[in-house]
């Protein structure tokens, strides 16, 4: 549990990012219509902010869908410092091909698992498009 909050955590300050430079390339006179139409702060933020930055959240989503079957190697390897109590947790794709590799050398195996990786990838991502192309066609990838 402690390393998903620490990955999530890490992760934070990126979507933040980019997600107050989606908001703030929103026209101010948007909110000023609203609050003229006595629209409330909630109003404004349901039918102008969020449909606004909709385009950079189905992006950052579908960035983050590709990336689930890769782990953060430091935090998952280095943090822990490659302690034997810990391998039920922390033993994810991308550890056991390093350990892999150091005990048996078998580049083989560690390639069929990057292989693996990318694909079970691929198919999420395009799992995802093709759902966001079902319910908003113009904001999927193609």
């Amino acid at each position: 549990m402690i390393l998903i909050i620490v990955n999530t955590w890490k992760g934070v300050g990126y979507g933040c990012l980019i997600y107050i430079s989606s908001i703030s390339g929103i026209d101010p006179s948007f909110y000023e219509a609203a609050e003229l139409d006595g629209a409330s702060k909630w109003k404004q933020i349901k039918y102008i902010t969020l449909p606004s930055i909709m385009p950079s959240i189905i992006t950052l989503t579908l960035l983050n869908i590709g990336r689930i079957f890769y782990s953060d190697f430091g935090l998952f390897y280095q943090v822990t410092q490659n302690s034997g109590q810990l391998y039920n947790a922390t033993n994810v794709i991308d550890t056991y091909v390093y350990r892999a590799l150091l005990q048996s050398g078998n580049i083989g195996m560690a390639s069929a698992a990057g292989f693996y990786q990318s694909i079970v990838g691929f198919i999420c991502v395009m799992g995802a498009n093709l759902l966001v192309k079902k319910f908003s066609p113009e904001n999927a990838m193609f």
